[in-house]
């Protein structure tokens, strides 16, 4: 059964030149302009119907009156002529009432050609579907198969694209964090190994460290040393302690000042006997 939905609903063929028709310009002849308007609107209403006909009914005449906005005497005149009067000579007239519907039989032949290709086109779009790797399961058609595969392609590639920019920005935020202590480790790899355990231990002391922290505690170890080999050794003391900070070395690890090092105890140095006295009274031995 022909159907009629909200993608076709208003379309129907119409000739430019039907006003010049030979049964058009009859009825044009008798009710003029009007009678031509009572005509393609029925037309239209016509195209509306499940089959493409009107059931004639005890209240078709004002029904159709009221959607004409005319008297139904004579829109009920206009369209029994349509059906007696108006014909090429022979049995083909404008409309026809055939005791039970009320159709036109040209429009029957234009609508049937409509629906013949459409019903191509969804056994196309189908017989597509099931060609595909990822078919419609329960063997419905389609008639919007090649709208729904661009869709899902597009979604496809949205989801990759969106991976790939989630991808990129962790990249770049790694960098980014990577930087300062990259760039204060310069060619270094021992002093970027140390710094970036530093930072791990950070985080398992659940204290992980912002750019701010960073670049606050690279200041401190300069201010402790500017010996490259003590400043890994101050790294690896805070690791091995679970220090958040960084001290001045403690004499147990045994470490030697380099020649020409500082003599004298830096403040840096104070504050790290002073953490010693608190570690052995707090308890806080080696961990």
């Amino acid at each position: 059964m022909p159907k009629t939905n909200e993608k076709d609903a208003y379309f129907f063929s119409h000739d430019c030149n039907a006003r010049n028709d030979p049964k058009i310009l009859a009825l044009r002849s008798i009710y003029g302009a009007e009678g031509y308007g009572v005509y393609f609107m029925l037309i239209e209403i016509l195209r509306e119907q499940p089959e493409y006909k009107l059931p004639i009914t005890k209240y078709i005449w004002n029904t159709l009156a009221m959607q004409m906005q005319m008297e139904a005497s004579k829109l009920e005149q206009i369209i029994t002529d349509c059906c007696t009067e108006f014909s090429d000579g022979g049995n083909n007239t404008l409309l026809v009432n055939d005791g039970e519907y009320l159709y036109s039989a040209s429009l029957l032949r234009r609508m049937g050609k409509v629906d013949d290709i459409s019903k191509l086109r969804r056994e196309a779009a189908k017989k597509r579907w099931e060609n595909q790797p990822c078919k419609v399961s329960d063997g419905s058609e389609d008639s919007n198969g090649d709208a729904n595969a661009e869709q899902k392609v597009s979604k496809e590639k949205e989801r990759k694209e969106n991976q790939s920019k989630a991808k990129q920005s962790k990249a770049k935020e790694k960098k980014e964090k990577e930087t300062i202590f990259s760039d204060f480790a310069g060619e270094d790899a021992e002093m970027l190994a140390a710094l970036r355990g530093f930072e791990e231990m950070r985080v398992k002391i659940k204290k992980p460290m912002t750019d701010r922290a960073k670049k606050l505690m690279l200041t401190e170890l300069r201010k402790l040393s500017e010996d490259r080999e003590e400043q890994i050794a101050i790294l690896d003391q805070s690791v091995k302690r679970s220090w958040a900070g960084v001290f001045a070395l403690k004499d147990d690890r045994g470490y030697q000042q380099p020649r020409g090092g500082r003599q004298q105890a830096s403040t840096g140095e104070k504050m790290g006997a002073l953490r010693n006295l608190h570690d052995a009274f707090s308890g806080e031995g080696e961990r």
